[in-house]
């Protein structure tokens, strides 16, 4: 399909149907493609989604009975179907699937007549703006124009103008730029910009340059607000990759008419592709969660594939083939829309008119790996980063939060700062407890005596604090990251470090830092570690370890405290476990009862995590000044020796001992001084890795040092 740069322009001067998303000479392309192979496979999977939805329309008397939901809302069940019933009607000829299509498009406005009947909830006088994007309503009068009589077609033109693009427009005026990244106000306003497009120059339509005008001045905002600077999603996995879709499928189509130029006027637009790619499991299949949503990337298909050619990127359409949308049945039975794949050679992809019009590149999908992607990603504006191995399913994986958010986009902001999530040998070791776990206390942090620095009190809402990124390094041999999250905390400071060792001859792990001061007094410092629901916890004296539930394989977690000397009293350790629940126990009031409704409790993962094991280190202390090291290993494999080395005061040491290699690092607090075994070095923190069999150095890497010595 042609989606260059006012390649429809002349279809538009001439008032010529179909234009938006495709023309005739393309649909007369797609007829061929539908034929055999790929195509025939999407077609066919297409009509079998809509199956239901057709019967649904045959059997419906009205227009009320077709749309009608439970009572105060709208089946968007239907109307979000609306795009691919008409073009599926449209390219198959099918007379009854395009009478379908008809009548559910001529029932919108009788049905929304009165939207303020409608519960709030149901998005009441949006619902029309609403659908307009997830079904595309406005698409399909453009592809159904022909099978409309002039006065059905000036009749749906009426109601679009009147009811969708005007009052939208002015309902958006007062808030829309002071938040223009947060998805309702996006859901609800920009898809107007397809309705314009759709109906523009149709006869009875009045001239509406001066709506294009505004609403492409609120798109350009959107853009900016809604897309961080290296093209992470503002709202995060979940709610942000949807936004980021939606608002492909407005700027694909202005630029098809040669309006806007997404791609020369905005470029972190084009960059989202490539940094969701950063978010992907190690074995692919799913995202990783980050936010305050499923792990979903809800209509992926159109703007992946659209970036993989606009930046030739055929990792992009890699992702796109991977991420099958694996909900769990628990979750299907609820939403029938979901999961609706169709499975191609070594290729997923979901049956919908988006996937038909953008199918011709799939098979130049191409692996991280083959195409050498950076294994490191920092999005400066969100503050969010993505460490890996490697790009093969058992390398290890780490995002590691800093929690940078914008007042543009509140709504499902998490007291995520210093937040860690570990994937490694095919396992979820430290997992992101997702949505309705707002507070600190349901994030791998540190809780100071055991409490969340700030409190949403039991409600579902955003957090109102935000954290900062404060480092971000990379290298061969280890990547380092840094965080200050003082203001969740609620404390004098909190700063959190955390490193990825990668080099040879030994696993991936990771080491992290803390350096908390409560009140310069004595506190209990409770580092934490959420695990998947099926992960088994086991307490070995002052070390633990976790058993992941699908391979088996294990993560070891050891503790460096202060030499005993350091403070007016030594600090102490204490392992625990418990299961832990959201922390929006007013809006979920029976977390173990709907963790109980999935069949098993791993189906969690990627979703709404109701229960999981926690992992507790109690460190109690005049400061939280301690170090983490956490070694993923496989099943029949020992575990590495980890222990506490001399060095000066006012820094840490540990040596690691595996099989074939010994690492020695040392991290200073504020002095740079890093003195332990033959290690001298300047800096805030250094690692050393000498092979044992001769004591040679193999690796090193040094953090904000100018020397080191060994």
């Amino acid at each position: 399909m042609n989606y260059q740069f006012a390649c429809a322009r002349k279809l538009y001067a001439a008032g010529a149907h179909p234009r938006v998303m495709v023309s005739a000479r393309d649909l007369e392309t797609l007829r061929r493609q539908i034929k055999r192979g790929a195509g025939l496979k999407i077609m066919t999977g297409v009509r079998r989604k809509l199956q239901p939805v057709v019967e649904r329309i045959r059997q419906a008397a009205d227009a009320a009975s077709l749309l009608q939901g439970p009572p105060g809302r709208m089946d968007f069940g239907v109307a979000f179907a609306l795009h691919d019933l008409a073009l599926a009607g449209v390219l198959a000829r099918d007379a009854g699937m395009i009478d379908g299509a008809r009548r559910v498009l001529l029932a919108l406005p009788r049905f929304l007549e009165r939207p303020e009947q409608l519960e709030p909830g149901a998005y009441g006088s949006a619902a029309g703006i609403f659908s307009l994007v997830n079904g595309g309503h406005a698409c399909a009068y453009d592809l159904l124009y022909a099978h409309l009589s002039g006065a059905e077609r000036a009749a749906y033109c009426h109601w679009l103008v009147t009811a969708c693009i005007r009052p939208v427009i002015e309902r958006a005026r007062p808030y829309f730029y002071k938040s223009a990244g947060a998805n309702t106000p996006i859901a609800e306003t920009l898809p107007a910009l397809i309705g314009l497009l759709a109906v523009r120059g149709d006869r009875s339509v009045p001239d509406l340059s001066g709506e294009t005008a505004e609403l492409i001045s609120f798109l350009e905002a959107s853009l900016h607000a809604a897309i961080n600077p290296d093209g992470y999603p503002e709202e995060d996995i979940g709610y942000g990759t949807t936004i980021a879709a939606y608002l492909a499928l407005i700027v694909e189509p202005l630029r098809r008419a040669g309006i806007y130029d997404v791609y020369k006027a905005c470029p972190r637009y084009a960059r989202v592709g490539r940094a969701i790619l950063h978010f992907v499991q190690p074995w692919g299949e799913q995202l990783v969660s980050t936010g305050d949503h499923a792990a979903n990337f809800w209509l992926r298909e159109f703007i992946l594939a659209r970036q993989a050619v606009e930046t030739r990127d055929q990792t992009l359409l890699w992702l796109l083939g991977t991420l099958a949308q694996q909900w769990p049945e628990i979750v299907l039975a609820k939403d029938s829309r979901r999961a609706r794949e169709v499975s191609l050679k070594k290729f997923s992809a979901p049956a919908s008119a988006l996937t038909l019009l953008v199918m011709d590149g799939f098979g130049q999908a191409r692996h991280p790996r083959q195409a050498r992607v950076p294994t490191a990603f920092c999005d400066r504006g969100r503050g969010i980063v993505s460490f890996r191995s490697g790009w093969g399913p058992e390398d290890a994986l780490v995002v590691f939060d800093g929690s940078q958010r914008s007042p543009a986009a509140q709504g499902h902001a998490h007291d995520s700062c210093g937040h860690f999530s570990l994937l490694a040998l095919g396992e979820y070791f430290a997992i992101d407890a997702n949505r309705y776990s707002i507070e600190q206390s349901c994030h791998n942090v540190v809780l100071i005596d055991g409490r969340s620095g700030r409190s949403t009190d039991g409600e579902w809402r955003a957090s109102y604090y935000h954290g900062n990124l404060i480092d971000y390094a990379t290298g061969n041999f280890c990547d380092f990251a840094a965080v200050d999250s003082s203001h969740q905390h609620n404390c004098y400071w909190a700063w959190r470090y955390l490193a990825l060792v990668k080099g040879p001859d030994a696993p991936a792990y990771v080491w992290i830092v803390e350096d908390i001061n409560k009140a310069n007094d004595l506190a209990e410092f409770w580092w934490t570690l959420h695990t998947s629901p099926e992960n088994k916890i086991e307490l070995r004296g002052e070390r633990a370890a976790i058993k992941g539930s699908r391979r088996g394989n294990w993560l070891d977690v050891a503790f460096v405290l202060p030499a005993p000397g350091s403070y007016p009293a030594p600090h102490s350790l204490a392992l625990s476990q418990d299961v832990t629940t959201p922390s929006s126990f007013k809006y979920i009031p029976n977390p173990h009862e709907r963790a109980g409704e999935y069949k098993r409790p791993a189906d969690m993962v990627g979703g709404v995590i109701f229960e999981r094991p926690r992992l507790i280190a109690k460190v109690k202390g005049y400061n939280g000044r301690f170090m983490s090291v956490l070694i993923p290993r496989r099943e029949e494999e020992k575990p590495a020796q980890v222990e506490s080395l001399k060095t000066l005061d006012n820094s840490l040491a540990a040596r690691i001992t595996f099989r074939e290699v010994e690492d020695i690092i040392i991290f200073a607090y504020e002095h740079n001084l890093l003195e332990a075994g033959q290690v001298r070095a300047r800096g805030q923190w250094s690692v050393v890795r000498r092979r044992r069999r001769d004591g040679q150095i193999i690796a090193s890497a040094l953090g904000q040092g100018t020397s080191l010595k060994i």
